[in-house]
């Protein structure tokens, strides 16, 4: 039995709605964990002008002073706010079917009014089939990218998101993020220690002592987040000491492996310490100067936020000369810093 082409769409629209709304970007794996980590406090993004705009306290403006008897008294104007502007940004993913692939699948595509027709059994289950692999592969595809640009600088493109590597940045004294031009606006800072000698003894330690309460001074609370690469992983496990208690009289496994998945098991002031493995594929895309596998970030939740819209799903009238039936996912998101520095970056040379 043919099936017009307006049903065809309609009835591919919902299979791709229903699956994609049961697997929304807020149930992202743990092969994520940046992204997995920031849609746990996502925020919705309403609509509006093009930057979401935070008050940024830049200063108390202070005018304390001992006084004594008659001795005058200083007032001042008091300039203690800046503006932070962020620019939601859209990702979009689309993939179209040609009606000679249905047809190659048992399903005839035919131009007719909408309604007229319905699938057979047979149709129904081979469409399911044939939409299957696709929903998989688009599913998988726009998490790996979305993930990818959110660990990015927002460089790779006009209309680019402003990630993680500008925003928690390695050359933390230059650079505009949220507008605010970070040469002069040192409040806006985040911190970093780079090249960190982990063949010095104790030298990897003491940094990220240092750096942990930076963060606490500024953000008024410790990092919840620790993210680091494979190199600064291993470095910063071969400076523990494991110790074994061996009971002489009963068989033992030993295994040296810590942790699960990108959980290292490794912890730092009580805070697992995760691995991502985005880090390998941001050094292949990138070469940067830091390379991203012996970095780790202490990160604050509090002060970094990310907002979405949620994803529309549409088909699209297909052009008057392709015969095909066409996906498209549209997701506008930003994401933001709050306090810059509440963060810190951290290499090993």
């Amino acid at each position: 039995m043919p099936i017009s082409a307006p049903d065809l769409a309609t009835l591919g629209m919902s299979s791709l709605d229903q699956y994609v709304r049961n697997m929304p970007v807020d149930q992202i794996g743990t092969a994520h964990p940046l992204l997995k980590k920031l849609m746990e406090r996502r925020k919705q993004l309403l609509g509006g002008k093009q930057n979401v705009i935070f008050q940024v306290r830049k200063a108390y403006g202070s005018n304390f002073s001992w006084t004594y008897g008659t001795a005058t008294v200083n007032f001042n104007t008091r300039d203690t706010l800046a503006q932070a502007g962020f620019p939601w940004r859209r990702c979009v993913d689309a993939f179209t079917i040609s009606h000679d692939t249905l047809f190659g699948n048992g399903i005839k595509v035919v131009e007719g009014e909408r309604g007229s027709v319905k699938l057979d059994q047979n149709e129904a289950v081979q469409l399911t089939n044939l939409l299957d692999e696709q929903r998989e592969a688009f599913r998988l595809g726009f998490e790996e990218k979305l993930d990818l640009e959110l660990h990015r600088d927002g460089s790779s493109g006009t209309d680019a998101i402003t990630g993680l590597d500008a925003l928690v940045a390695t050359a933390p004294t230059t650079g505009i993020v949220g507008g605010l031009d970070r040469a002069t606006a040192t409040y806006w800072r985040n911190n970093a220690v780079l090249a960190i000698a982990t063949g010095t003894s104790g030298a990897l330690k003491n940094a990220m002592e240092a750096q942990w309460r930076k963060c606490i001074r500024a953000g008024q609370s410790a990092p919840d987040f620790i993210l680091a690469g494979s190199a600064f992983v291993d470095a910063y496990a071969g400076t523990v000491t494991i110790t074994q208690n061996a009971n002489a009289g009963a068989v033992k496994t030993l295994d040296i492996g810590t942790g699960k998945g990108v959980e290292t098991g490794l912890y730092f002031k009580g805070v697992p310490i995760i691995w991502d493995p985005t880090f390998e594929a941001l050094d292949a895309l990138d070469s940067p100067t830091v390379p991203w596998e012996k970095r780790c970030y202490f990160l604050n939740s509090r002060h970094l936020e990310l907002r979405d819209d949620g994803m529309d799903i549409v088909s699209p009238v297909r052009p008057h000369n392709v015969l095909s039936m066409f996906f498209m996912i549209s997701l506008r998101l930003v994401l933001a810093i709050k306090q810059s520095n509440a963060h810190s970056v951290l290499a090993i040379a």
